[in-house]
């Protein structure tokens, strides 16, 4: 009788216990491993190297500094471990990575420490784009940000098809910073790649593989032949970039449509006030022909927008709605009346959100023109999310418009979101 490895035991069992498909870990395993907090590495039985992320203590993972820094130490015992192919997924059910970790940011007033912090992450991300084997990054869920990122750095990429891809930074003030804007930009249709990172809307996988974005859709039980086929160089790459994307490496083509998405950005936001997506398009228009300057420039930009007040402010409004929204979930809390100060894209999906879970809101801004376009897009949110029209109109009748702001009085949490211009903070405080 074959005498039993408690070793690859302890290991299948570890793994197995997870909906996800998983790797078989070989008997033998590569010597030189070493034992990570955030990421387990496991060599199956084909020689291929499975890198499964599972940040410690949290539902979800992020790319935080421990996490990249592990991740730098892995590739290079991966290397050494000479495998078929590399294997990048989640072990969280949940989904795959929902991006940078934002909380590491908020306290960055410094160009240089931006720029430090984004060039090891480069770096990290260049060793694997650079790994001597076939990468395979395996998406289920959410592949977001910089999880998208580090994904567009793997030579193929695989996804379940409910998995969500994109780049959502432009809801923070900022665009994508982790080579996020030149790799997608090289393997995708260019129009499609800028109005993904323009809108930070999100592609759903199927949509997403006509894009360039994503190799193969399967399901997690095709997920094992999948990489096998990707370790023997057998899967087929996806090639969306086309005809037109050869044409606007052409400057004045380029430079064009450019111009044509600059003319729908100002229609939404003035740059003055929102930079990055103005940002982001002169990024293209400039460098869309030259990769090694593109990806100079998405550094350079992002920097300055990391330390801007546009940025500051938005993301202290995004973990002002996290807030909320924890709210809703059972949190003690005494707050029935939420005064929202500023209508523009986060004042008013605050504003909404919080009347979606319950709370009496009072939105206010300037004139009655600026907070109608809010109160659109709730009416909107509230069809997707709200299936009664009794419900419906319930939440409707919770959210108030208030240009007199009339609701500083009876409000128990103000949240200001005004665009940090001192003529328009001016303006709305004069009638508060």
């Amino acid at each position: 009788m074959r005498k039993i490895n408690q070793k690859r035991l302890d290991a299948l069992a570890e793994l197995t216990v997870s909906e996800l498909a998983l790797p078989r870990a070989a008997d033998k395993q590569p010597k030189g491993l070493s034992t990570y907090k955030h990421w387990r590495a496991v060599m199956d039985t084909d020689n291929i190297l499975w890198l499964l992320i599972d940040k410690k203590g949290v539902s979800a993972n992020t790319l935080a500094e421990p996490v990249l820094r592990e991740l730098d130490q892995l590739l290079d015992e991966a290397k050494k471990a000479t495998p078929k192919a590399l294997v990048v997924r989640s072990a969280k059910p949940a989904g795959f990575i929902a991006g940078a970790e934002i909380s590491e940011f908020v306290d960055m007033t410094d160009e240089n420490e931006v720029r430090k912090s984004l060039q090891d992450a480069l770096t990290i991300f260049d060793k694997l784009e650079n790994f001597p084997a076939p990468t395979i990054a395996l998406l289920h869920k959410y592949c977001l940000g910089g999880g998208l990122e580090l994904a567009l750095a793997c030579k193929y990429r695989i996804a379940t098809p409910d998995t969500k891809l994109g780049f959502p930074e432009v809801l923070l003030g900022l665009h994508p910073g982790l080579a996020g804007v030149w790799r997608s930009l090289r393997i995708m249709d260019p129009v499609n790649a800028m109005t993904m990172m323009l809108t930070g809307k999100n592609l759903i996988a199927k949509k997403a593989k006509r894009q360039g974005l994503v190799d193969l859709v399967a399901e997690e039980r095709h997920f094992a032949d999948a990489v096998r086929a990707a370790a023997a160089g057998t899967l087929k790459k996806t090639d969306a970039k086309g005809t037109k994307g050869t044409v606007l490496n052409f400057g004045p083509a380029r430079s064009l449509v450019a111009s044509q998405m600059e003319k729908q950005t100002a229609s939404k936001a003035k740059k003055k006030h929102y930079p990055a997506p103005y940002s982001l398009i002169d990024i293209w228009r400039e460098h869309g022909d030259d990769v090694e300057e593109m990806r100079k420039a998405e550094t350079d930009s992002f920097v300055k927008l990391m330390v801007g007040d546009t940025s500051k402010n938005l993301v202290r409004a995004f973990f002002l709605r996290d807030k909320l929204k924890s709210y809703a979930k059972g949190t003690t809390h005494n707050i029935k009346h939420v005064h929202v100060i500023g209508a523009g894209v986060m004042g008013g999906d605050i504003a909404a959100w919080s009347a979606l879970r319950g709370f009496t809101v009072t939105l206010q801004d300037r004139e009655i023109k600026y907070i109608a376009p809010a109160i659109k897009r709730a009416n909107e949110l509230f069809k997707k999310r709200i299936y009664t029209e009794g419900e419906r109109r319930a939440a409707n009748d919770r959210l108030m418009p208030d240009v007199k702001g009339d609701g500083i009085a009876k409000a128990d949490l103000i949240i200001e979101v005004v665009p940090e211009n001192p003529e328009i903070k001016a303006s709305v405080y004069a009638d508060c």
